[in-house]
């Protein structure tokens, strides 16, 4: 009886353990995501990170989760919080951008949305990207050669940076030569 008691006991308690581990996994990838936005941020190099932040515009109420590069949100804040580029302007920018842990903005100066390209941004993209190209391969790719490139448009770069941001995967792009998405390992 003691058994069957312990049995039950644990086929009880396994949807709840199970539940857990999944409720862990997802805020593993959030704060994978919040790193490697800091990281796009605090990046000065011409070869620029992709990060997805969320938008909310001020002015239409219209909220988008946008993936663009480290540098334009830095400067679309410089410009929100009409701060100059010097050292102090800068640790403002990187202390706000800091503080954004769900890398939710609010922006109500056209220039900065312009600057992230909210009003471009297509997010249909992200549902046509898939059916094109094959993620799970890419992902394989990433997690075992610890490296990925791959050519495309500038449209179809952002929206699979932003699929792959998405699943914790850090992107960029070199400006200085362009055309192509690489794989960045975040902590080398």
């Amino acid at each position: 009886m003691k058994v069957f008691i312990s049995i039950l006991i644990l086929v009880m308690i396994l949807p709840l353990l199970s539940y857990h581990r999944k409720d862990y996994k997802t805020i593993n990838v959030e704060k994978v995501k919040y790193l490697n936005f800091i990281k796009a941020v605090q990046n000065s190099s011409t070869f620029s990170y992709f990060t997805v932040i969320k938008i909310k515009d001020l002015n239409t109420g219209e909220i988008k989760e946008v993936c663009t590069k480290g540098n334009f949100v830095s400067g679309a804040l410089h410009i929100e919080l009409n701060v100059k580029y010097d050292t102090k302007g800068e640790k403002k920018v990187l202390d706000f951008a800091k503080g954004k842990k769900d890398r939710y903005f609010e922006f109500k100066n056209k220039k900065a949305l312009n600057n992230i390209s909210f009003f471009d941004y297509d997010s249909k993209l992200l549902d046509e990207i898939p059916t094109k190209y094959n993620f799970d391969k890419a992902i394989e790719i990433i997690k075992n050669k610890k490296k990925f490139s791959i050519r495309l448009s500038d449209s179809e770069m952002k929206a699979f940076a932003h699929i792959l941001f998405n699943k914790g995967y850090l992107t960029g792009e070199n400006d200085c030569l362009g055309g192509s998405l690489e794989y960045v390992d975040r902590t080398k």
